[in-house]
């Protein structure tokens, strides 16, 4: 399943490192925003474990969002903008 993973966090230490666990599971469509691939619901529960692990639950928030096959066909993209990705990114630890 696809899933948009959002995020609003603090710091920016924290912040580097949840765009970098994400970057391993998909693209970055947006500054705070990720499409991530995570075939089973285990992984999606492991990475949310993961996540819960890097965030500050008093200050940070991430958001899952699943989108279906109809979600994904009927997405529209207004605007050319394309987020230059850092090549270190694309490391899953």
């Amino acid at each position: 399943m696809r899933y948009l993973i959002t995020y609003d966090i603090a710091d920016d230490a924290r912040r580097d490192d949840i765009a970098t666990l994400l970057s391993g599971y998909g693209p970055r469509v947006q500054l705070s925003v990720f499409e991530c691939d995570l075939p089973s619901r285990r992984e999606a529960t492991e990475l949310r474990k993961r996540l819960r692990t890097l965030i500050d639950p008093t200050e940070d928030q991430i958001r899952f969002y699943p989108l279906d096959e109809r979600a994904i066909r009927n997405t529209t993209v207004l605007g050319a903008r394309v987020i230059e990705e850092r090549q270190d990114f694309w490391i899953i630890g």
